[in-house]
């Protein structure tokens, strides 16, 4: 990847000290900051909802119980913000990414990269299990309502997973090897600039899904290349 001088290039390197978060322990209320990260020039923001997180070798792993999940169906009327999370808030065009690996069980399993400004504005790219038992990629833009959409199956446990702002334009990638990516959805978001960014985990169905989130990488940075995010 290449950055101008005034880029910020950060490889996420989570501490060990940052999360022994567990949702019955002494985990902090939802949006309450935590320290920030040495390598990321943010304050991190820590939600434990029906799950826990911690970090393992400077791998970030994120476990989603029973009845987690983010959603928001087509009219409004159905709406779930109970996931475990660590988001951040990023201040202009950036490019984020990191390799997801889940240990899917049941339907709709998933780890995800999001974009949140609240229960109802959010975007969310999504490593599922699907009701086929194939493991696929769905991404969810929710403005009032939800804006489901599936974009395949991704063969094995794992697949990179990329999001990048423009000015107001979102754009989210994945990608097999971190390296060559495939362009997946453009949307825009109310309070685009101010919206959080980070990671969540879901099992809406299962009794346990454990969401690892590897070789994260930011950087303050505007893509040259639409259809790569770089």
């Amino acid at each position: 990847m290449k950055s101008g001088p005034a880029s910020v290039v950060a490889t996420v390197a989570l501490a060990a000290a940052l999360l022994a978060l567990q949702a019955q322990a002494s985990a902090p209320a939802p949006g309450e900051p935590a320290p920030a990260i040495a390598g990321l020039p943010f304050a991190l923001e820590l939600r434990a909802d029906q799950g826990a997180a911690q970090v393992q070798a400077g791998t970030l792993v994120l476990v989603a119980k029973n009845g987690s999940d983010l959603y928001l169906n087509t009219d409004g009327t159905e709406m779930a913000d109970k996931t475990p999370r660590v988001l951040f808030q990023p201040a202009g065009d950036f490019i984020f990414s990191a390799k997801a690996s889940a240990s899917f069980g049941q339907p709709f399993d998933g780890a995800a990269l999001i974009v949140y400004g609240d229960k109802a504005t959010w975007g969310k790219l999504l490593f599922e299990l699907a009701k086929t038992g194939k493991p696929g990629i769905s991404t969810t833009v929710a403005k009032g309502v939800g804006d489901d959409a599936h974009h395949g199956t991704r063969e094995g446990s794992e697949v990179y997973l990329k999001v990048v702002r423009r000015k107001d334009m979102f754009v989210f990638y994945t990608s097999p090897d971190g390296t060559s990516w495939s362009m997946v959805r453009t949307f825009s978001l109310p309070g685009a600039a101010t919206v959080k960014v980070g990671f969540s985990a879901q099992s809406p169905m299962g009794e346990e899904l454990r969401a690892r989130f590897s070789d994260i990488k930011f950087r303050n940075a505007t893509f040259k290349d639409f259809w790569q995010g770089e």
